[in-house]
């Protein structure tokens, strides 16, 4: 009752202006009261407790606050300096990511396009759990799916490499900056706006099997990061995964209970090699692996 009414009372932009300087960090604390208490106790008497990497995971947001990158790497981005351009033919806002054009939907503001900047800068760096390969060099003449390329910042460090790039992404306000950032390459880089599933369809969906199968792609490399989608795009790349062919996956296993060790015995049981990446992620109140990286074990003649 009190909140319809709030809401009925306040304009939208004034709770917004709300729930950013006040309202939002009342309402993130107690959300994740538990955690913080938990992780106070863990900072305080880590000298007594196990050496875990959770627990160290939980020791650091106790000193520092809640982040999804509970280790010392992610506290150089906090500051990074980072310049906003704006496309003033596109309408586009963009940074200068090495020596390219990164950009941004047109409803960012600066300091969205800031902050997600320095989060995509963090979640690269290479003792973050997010890191999708060890090197980039991995991905020397290979075929890039890029499955949930978002802005496609991971297909903007390796472009130089890969033979050729499709980025899925069906958020329609990425679409703009996509084809901006990767204008340059416009004939190597196909973007497809559509879902990656367990299965096709001709509007919103698309498998991998389906996608791959008219195509034959070798050498290939799959990186998913598709917020908790990854078990029903890995189902739907099932006879991609199975068949004896030179393939590399990285995918995201932190956005699910479960997925690191579900996607680990999926991927292993396809004869896939596999690591996580170095470290632990932060997310929903859990702590767990954040990527998984997987090579066929013929090709590293095991």
């Amino acid at each position: 009752m009190i909140a319809k009414l709030y809401r009925s009372v306040i304009p939208l932009d004034l709770r917004t202006k709300i729930y950013h300087q006040f309202l939002g960090r009342v309402v993130f604390f107690f959300r994740h009261l538990n955690v913080i208490v938990r992780s106070k106790f863990m900072y305080l008497f880590q000298s007594f407790l196990p050496k875990t990497e959770s627990n160290a995971a939980l020791a650091f947001i106790g000193k520092y606050g809640i982040t999804s990158y509970p280790a010392e790497y992610s506290r150089k981005y906090l500051n990074l300096s980072v310049q906003v351009h704006h496309d003033q033919v596109l309408k586009l806002p963009f940074v200068i990511h090495g020596e390219h054009k990164l950009y941004f939907p047109a409803f960012f503001s600066d300091e969205k396009v800031i902050r997600d900047y320095r989060a995509l800068k963090t979640e690269q760096d290479p003792e973050s759990a997010h890191r999708y390969v060890r090197s980039l060099d991995e991905l020397k003449d290979r075929t890039l799916l890029d499955v949930g390329a978002a802005e496609g910042i991971f297909a903007l460090d390796t472009i130089h490499l890969t033979q050729h790039v499709v980025l899925f992404e069906y958020q329609d306000y990425w679409q703009a900056p996509l084809r901006a950032t990767f204008e340059p390459w416009r004939d190597k880089v196909e973007i497809v706006p559509k879902f990656v599933g367990a299965r096709s369809d001709s509007a919103l969906w698309v498998c991998l099997d389906d996608f791959l199968e008219p195509n034959g792609i070798d050498p290939l490399f799959i990186k998913m990061d598709i917020e908790g989608g990854e078990r029903d795009a890995l189902a739907g790349a099932s006879r991609v995964l199975g068949e004896p062919r030179d393939i590399q996956v990285s995918v995201c296993t932190y956005h699910r209970p479960h997925d690191p060790e579900f996607i680990e015995q999926l991927l292993q049981k396809n004869n896939f090699m596999t690591e996580f990446a170095l470290g632990v992620m932060y997310w929903q109140k859990r702590v767990s692996r954040g990527v998984i990286r997987g090579k066929k074990g013929n090709l590293l003649g095991v």
